[in-house]
Protein backbone atom coordinates (compact mmCIF):
# COMPACT_ATOMS: atom_id res chain seq x y z
CA UNK A 1 0.00 0.00 0.00
CA UNK A 2 1.33 3.44 -0.94
CA UNK A 3 0.83 6.58 1.07
CA UNK A 4 0.54 9.90 -0.77
CA UNK A 5 1.05 13.31 0.72
CA UNK A 6 -0.37 16.54 -0.62
CA UNK A 7 1.91 19.51 -0.20
CA UNK A 8 0.27 22.84 0.35
CA UNK A 9 0.93 26.39 -0.78
CA UNK A 10 3.46 26.99 2.00
CA UNK A 11 5.92 24.56 0.40
CA UNK A 12 5.32 26.06 -3.04
CA UNK A 13 6.07 29.50 -1.61
CA UNK A 14 9.35 28.26 -0.14
CA UNK A 15 10.31 26.63 -3.44
CA UNK A 16 9.64 29.76 -5.46
CA UNK A 17 11.49 32.11 -3.14
CA UNK A 18 14.06 34.33 -4.85
CA UNK A 19 17.81 34.31 -4.47
CA UNK A 20 19.61 35.82 -1.50
CA UNK A 21 22.98 37.35 -2.33
CA UNK A 22 25.80 37.49 0.17
CA UNK A 23 29.28 38.97 0.02
CA UNK A 24 31.86 37.27 -2.21
CA UNK A 25 34.40 35.10 -0.34
CA UNK A 26 37.58 36.84 0.80
CA UNK A 27 41.06 35.87 -0.37
CA UNK A 28 42.72 35.23 -3.72
CA UNK A 29 40.22 33.96 -6.26
CA UNK A 30 42.40 34.68 -9.31
CA UNK A 31 40.45 37.90 -9.92
CA UNK A 32 37.16 36.06 -10.50
CA UNK A 33 34.27 37.45 -8.51
CA UNK A 34 32.11 34.74 -6.98
CA UNK A 35 28.65 35.33 -5.58
CA UNK A 36 27.22 33.01 -2.99
CA UNK A 37 23.60 32.54 -3.99
CA UNK A 38 20.76 30.50 -2.58
CA UNK A 39 19.41 28.91 -5.76
CA UNK A 40 15.79 29.17 -6.77
CA UNK A 41 14.09 25.78 -6.84
CA UNK A 42 14.10 24.25 -10.31
CA UNK A 43 15.95 27.06 -12.11
CA UNK A 44 19.08 24.97 -12.62
CA UNK A 45 19.20 21.24 -13.21
CA UNK A 46 21.48 18.74 -14.85
CA UNK A 47 21.02 15.00 -15.21
CA UNK A 48 23.52 14.06 -17.89
CA UNK A 49 25.44 10.82 -17.44
CA UNK A 50 27.64 11.34 -20.51
CA UNK A 51 30.50 13.83 -20.65
CA UNK A 52 29.12 16.72 -22.72
CA UNK A 53 31.87 19.16 -21.75
CA UNK A 54 33.54 21.31 -24.36
CA UNK A 55 32.80 24.09 -26.79
CA UNK A 56 30.10 23.86 -29.42
CA UNK A 57 30.83 26.11 -32.40
CA UNK A 58 28.15 27.19 -34.88
CA UNK A 59 28.88 25.95 -38.39
CA UNK A 60 27.51 29.20 -39.91
CA UNK A 61 27.22 32.70 -38.38
CA UNK A 62 24.20 33.17 -36.13
CA UNK A 63 22.69 36.40 -34.85
CA UNK A 64 22.56 40.04 -35.82
CA UNK A 65 25.78 41.62 -37.16
CA UNK A 66 26.52 43.29 -33.82
CA UNK A 67 25.95 40.15 -31.73
CA UNK A 68 27.08 36.91 -33.40
CA UNK A 69 27.05 33.66 -31.45
CA UNK A 70 30.63 32.35 -31.39
CA UNK A 71 30.34 29.37 -29.00
CA UNK A 72 28.31 27.48 -26.46
CA UNK A 73 30.29 26.22 -23.49
CA UNK A 74 29.25 23.18 -21.45
CA UNK A 75 31.23 22.37 -18.32
CA UNK A 76 31.97 19.26 -16.31
CA UNK A 77 29.99 17.74 -13.44
CA UNK A 78 31.91 19.63 -10.71
CA UNK A 79 31.11 22.98 -12.35
CA UNK A 80 27.41 22.13 -12.47
CA UNK A 81 27.53 21.04 -8.82
CA UNK A 82 29.20 24.28 -7.71
CA UNK A 83 26.74 26.45 -9.64
CA UNK A 84 23.72 24.58 -8.31
CA UNK A 85 25.12 24.76 -4.75
CA UNK A 86 25.22 28.55 -5.08
CA UNK A 87 28.93 29.10 -5.83
CA UNK A 88 28.64 31.39 -8.82
CA UNK A 89 31.10 33.42 -10.81
CA UNK A 90 30.03 36.64 -12.48
CA UNK A 91 32.05 35.71 -15.58
CA UNK A 92 31.76 31.92 -15.92
CA UNK A 93 28.99 29.30 -15.75
CA UNK A 94 28.68 25.57 -16.51
CA UNK A 95 26.48 26.48 -19.50
CA UNK A 96 27.02 29.81 -21.21
CA UNK A 97 26.81 31.44 -24.60
CA UNK A 98 29.57 33.63 -25.96
CA UNK A 99 28.91 36.29 -28.59
CA UNK A 100 31.24 38.36 -30.77
CA UNK A 101 30.50 42.06 -30.60
CA UNK A 102 32.04 44.98 -32.58
CA UNK A 103 35.54 45.98 -31.58
CA UNK A 104 36.91 42.42 -31.43
CA UNK A 105 35.42 41.78 -28.00
CA UNK A 106 33.08 39.16 -26.67
CA UNK A 107 30.08 39.07 -24.37
CA UNK A 108 29.13 36.06 -22.30
CA UNK A 109 25.50 35.36 -21.55
CA UNK A 110 25.29 33.44 -18.28
CA UNK A 111 22.20 31.42 -17.36
CA UNK A 112 19.13 32.65 -15.54
CA UNK A 113 18.05 29.01 -15.83
CA UNK A 114 19.23 25.81 -17.48
CA UNK A 115 18.27 22.16 -17.87
CA UNK A 116 20.90 19.76 -19.21
CA UNK A 117 20.47 16.06 -19.96
CA UNK A 118 22.25 13.56 -22.21
CA UNK A 119 20.11 14.54 -25.17
CA UNK A 120 19.20 18.18 -24.60
CA UNK A 121 20.56 21.52 -23.42
CA UNK A 122 18.18 24.36 -22.61
CA UNK A 123 19.21 27.72 -21.22
CA UNK A 124 17.83 31.21 -20.75
CA UNK A 125 19.89 34.29 -20.02
CA UNK A 126 19.97 38.03 -20.48
CA UNK A 127 22.23 40.28 -22.54
CA UNK A 128 22.41 43.91 -21.39
CA UNK A 129 22.22 45.17 -24.98
CA UNK A 130 20.06 42.52 -26.65
CA UNK A 131 17.62 41.39 -23.97
CA UNK A 132 16.42 37.89 -23.29
CA UNK A 133 18.34 35.03 -24.92
CA UNK A 134 16.96 31.48 -25.07
CA UNK A 135 18.81 28.42 -26.29
CA UNK A 136 17.29 24.97 -26.94
CA UNK A 137 19.53 22.24 -28.39
CA UNK A 138 19.37 18.55 -29.15
CA UNK A 139 22.57 16.55 -28.96
CA UNK A 140 23.60 13.78 -31.35
CA UNK A 141 25.43 11.39 -29.00
CA UNK A 142 26.93 9.37 -31.88
CA UNK A 143 28.38 12.45 -33.58
CA UNK A 144 29.56 13.81 -30.22
CA UNK A 145 31.36 10.53 -29.38
CA UNK A 146 33.05 10.49 -32.79
CA UNK A 147 34.09 14.15 -32.47
CA UNK A 148 35.54 13.53 -29.00
CA UNK A 149 37.52 10.50 -30.25
CA UNK A 150 38.87 12.52 -33.19
CA UNK A 151 39.37 15.72 -31.18
CA UNK A 152 36.65 17.50 -33.15
CA UNK A 153 38.35 17.37 -36.53
CA UNK A 154 36.05 17.42 -39.58
CA UNK A 155 33.12 15.64 -37.98
CA UNK A 156 29.35 15.80 -38.35
CA UNK A 157 27.55 18.38 -36.19
CA UNK A 158 27.18 17.19 -32.60
CA UNK A 159 24.28 19.51 -31.79
CA UNK A 160 21.34 21.22 -33.50
CA UNK A 161 19.69 24.19 -31.81
CA UNK A 162 17.24 27.05 -31.89
CA UNK A 163 18.19 30.37 -30.35
CA UNK A 164 16.20 33.51 -29.71
CA UNK A 165 17.99 36.81 -29.22
CA UNK A 166 15.55 39.51 -28.18
CA UNK A 167 12.71 39.26 -30.70
CA UNK A 168 14.66 37.35 -33.40
CA UNK A 169 14.70 33.55 -33.64
CA UNK A 170 17.14 31.31 -35.47
CA UNK A 171 16.41 27.60 -35.97
CA UNK A 172 18.22 24.56 -37.31
CA UNK A 173 21.63 25.82 -36.21
CA UNK A 174 24.31 23.11 -36.45
CA UNK A 175 27.23 23.03 -34.01
CA UNK A 176 30.57 21.25 -34.21
CA UNK A 177 32.21 20.10 -30.96
CA UNK A 178 35.66 21.26 -29.83
CA UNK A 179 37.62 20.44 -26.72
CA UNK A 180 39.01 23.98 -26.65
CA UNK A 181 42.61 25.14 -26.75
Amino acid sequence: MRTFFILGPALATLTLAGCDLTKPPQGNNDDVAVEMVTPRGGAFSHSQTADLSGYYLPVVPVGPDDFQLSSVFVGQAAEFGDWEAGKRSTTFAPVMLEFSVPGETTERVLPDSYAVSDGRIRMTGTSPGHGRVTFDARLDQGALSTARRNLGEGEAPAMTAAITIGARSYTGIKFAWSGGD
